[in-house]
């Protein structure tokens, strides 16, 4: 790679490590509009490699809503749990199908978990596969932008490969 390839592979990889999501004590404990709703959502996952780069728009919450990938607003409000559930959409669906993300998320509720559990082991989660790919990635310096492009994406497939198996047909 030549130095600044090596900068973009380093930047990106700092990124990755110190990407943090607002634990659940940290989001609004109040209704939010819409509007606040997907500005919120926009700020906590501001820079993450790889998303949307139109972000969330009121058509997906609507969307989603309908799905019943998060449950219906109260009054035209969304709550904590909204969020939360968004954020987990919006970070999962890049690679897993939706109806995956949905029965996912199902199962752990039906399992007991609350949304606050859910979400809080899904960031800790988030934060410890973002090191270790940023880890890995770290170890791509000594190869051509192709070798490190290419491993990369491979190690993503074959990663995807491996969630939507397990979670097939469940």
């Amino acid at each position: 790679m030549n130095p600044a390839e090596m900068e973009k592979l380093h930047s990106v990889c700092s990124l990755l490590a110190g990407q943090k999501l607002p634990r659940w004590n940290d989001l609004p404990d109040l209704d939010l509009y819409m509007d606040q709703l997907l500005s919120l959502v926009a700020r906590y996952l501001k820079g993450y490699p790889g998303l949307d780069e139109k972000g969330l728009t009121a058509s997906m919450v609507n969307n989603y809503v309908k799905l019943g990938l998060i449950p219906s607003p109260e009054k035209k409000k969304y709550k904590r749990h909204h969020l939360a559930n968004l954020m987990m959409i919006l970070l999962l669906k890049p690679v897993l199908p939706i109806g995956t993300v949905r029965q996912m998320i199902d199962d752990q509720l039906a399992a007991g978990s609350s949304y606050e559990d859910l979400y809080g082991h899904f960031c800790d989660l988030f934060e410890a596969t973002n090191s270790a790919a940023a880890e890995n990635a770290a170890n791509l310096a000594g190869k051509t932008l192709t070798e490190s492009v290419l491993a990369a994406a491979l190690r993503a497939q074959a990663e995807q490969a491996i969630a939507v198996s397990l979670y097939e047909n469940v």
